[in-house]
């Protein structure tokens, strides 16, 4: 136990002198590590857990050296700790982003026809890796054995929702909101998760054909404490009004560091930089009524499998976690992450494309 600690926090300190000092560094080593494999090291002091978590992602998107080690997380440790943190908010740094926006849309717009137009031959998918929270036993290669399909005759209805709706990228706004805690956060639609929302709407109705319901109801702020208890009204509420909705979205986006010290998750798809993708399904390891978590997981298994058809390096493991995440309203909802606090808007953009052809594999069960 004391040699796990003194690994955990010596590798923290590595990793914050040694990677976040450097940004290129931290681009760098993260865009080439290696594949992860998930096993688990319990923990089992609640501070030591949550300390670990913390780094994790650090830990194993910077050094391929450590991919293979996985935090088990304590099961009333909560993933997503419930306030935002006071970055460091340089105004020339990010007027100089403002001014570079123009030339970034284009090159989405680019990226847009590329993959729409490009006769790409889908991948193959390897090893489909979950982070296994809880200590229930899951099998990824069974899961994908098992056929899985929505579409029964029509398509269905799908609502893409946000819990933390004001969730940020790296990319300049007039109206950030600063509090205090872990991540940075924005009113702006134009700048925050609303944004990837619109685009994944826009693609999913225009290009495949869905009924795509966007709800824009800011769950997370002035009080972040209770996001997701808000949130669950917005999905009954939805329900209630649109019972053709079976497909329940809740799109964020990761954190991992703050101020300067963000690291973003991307790769490069069809000649563009984009966010990576992460897949959450929650559980009733908690207590809590959850009948659905495991064909919600069997939903995430067949769409990181379609992910890494289209484009293998932009999926990261899926987490499986002990909070049950309000998927317990249908046997079709999931937490899709598209980046983190470190990725620009434009490179989340961009990553909807490939969601949204991933997504509608899935659904017809391809």
């Amino acid at each position: 136990m004391v040699t796990t600690i003194l690994f955990v926090f010596g590798v923290g300190f590595l990793v914050e002198r040694l990677i976040f000092l450097n940004q290129t560094a931290t681009t760098l080593l993260f865009r080439y590590s290696k594949e992860i494999i998930s096993c688990n090291i319990p923990i089992f002091s609640d501070h030591f857990v949550s300390e670990a978590f913390k780094i994790e992602n650090i830990v194993r998107f910077s050094y391929p050296m450590f991919t293979e080690i996985n935090f088990r997380e304590a099961a009333n440790t909560a993933v997503y700790e419930d306030d935002a943190i006071v970055i460091n908010y340089n105004q020339q740094i990010q007027e100089e982003k403002k001014n570079g926006q123009a030339q970034s849309q284009d090159e989405n717009i680019e990226f847009q026809k590329y993959f729409e137009n490009s006769s790409q031959k889908l991948g193959t998918y390897n090893k489909i890796e979950i982070i296994n929270q809880t200590d229930y036993k899951v099998d990824a290669n069974e899961l994908l054995m098992t056929k899985f399909k929505i579409f029964n005759g029509e398509k269905p209805s799908i609502l893409i929702y946000h819990t933390h709706t004001t969730e940020s990228y790296n990319t300049f706004s007039q109206k950030l909101v600063y509090t205090s805690g872990t991540t940075d956060r924005t009113l702006d639609f134009n700048y925050n998760v609303v944004r990837v929302g619109e685009e994944l709407k826009r693609i999913l109705e225009k290009q495949y054909g869905y009924k795509v319901f966007h709800s824009k109801e800011i769950n997370d702020y002035p009080e972040y404490k209770g996001s997701y208890a808000r949130s669950l009204k917005v999905m009954e509420k939805y329900k209630s009004k649109h019972p053709d909705i079976k497909v329940f979205i809740d799109l964020h986006r990761d954190a991992i560091g703050n101020g300067s010290n963000k690291v973003k998750v991307s790769t490069i798809a069809f000649g563009y930089e984009v966010a990576k993708v992460m897949l959450v399904v929650g559980t009733d390891k908690l207590g809590l009524y959850h009948p659905f978590w495991r064909q919600n997981l069997l939903f995430a298994v067949h769409l990181q499998k379609n992910l890494k058809k289209i484009c293998p390096q932009i999926t990261r493991p899926i987490t499986l976690s002990v909070a049950r995440y309000n998927q317990h309203i249908s046997p079709y909802a999931i937490i899709i992450e598209i980046g983190s606090n470190g990725n620009t808007l434009e490179e989340a953009l961009r990553s909807c494309q490939i969601v949204a052809k991933a997504l509608d594999d899935t659904i017809m069960g391809r």
